[in-house]
């Protein structure tokens, strides 16, 4: 399923649920788009979320790890 965004004429429009909406809806997999059902849909929604905020917690983790090594081998030196 498409959805686009209204060519806004108006600065309030860009406030609008639908406008906001798109690029969030963009985002998504398509198996979590393309789901049958909304029991589906909230369960493959559950999924998706857990593992993009679990790689944002590796992502952060790996950056804590290597900017103490870099100060750890910057004082020794």
């Amino acid at each position: 399923m498409k959805l686009y965004k209204e060519q806004r004429s108006i600065d309030a429009r860009h406030q609008f649920f639908t406008n906001r909406i798109v690029d969030i809806w963009k985002s998504l997999p398509a198996a979590v788009v393309l789901s049958p059902s909304v029991a589906v849909f909230k369960r493959n929604l559950a999924k998706f979320r857990f593992n993009s905020f679990f790689m944002l917690l590796v992502i952060i983790c790996v950056y804590v790890c290597l900017y103490i090594l870099c100060r750890v081998f910057y004082t020794v030196m």
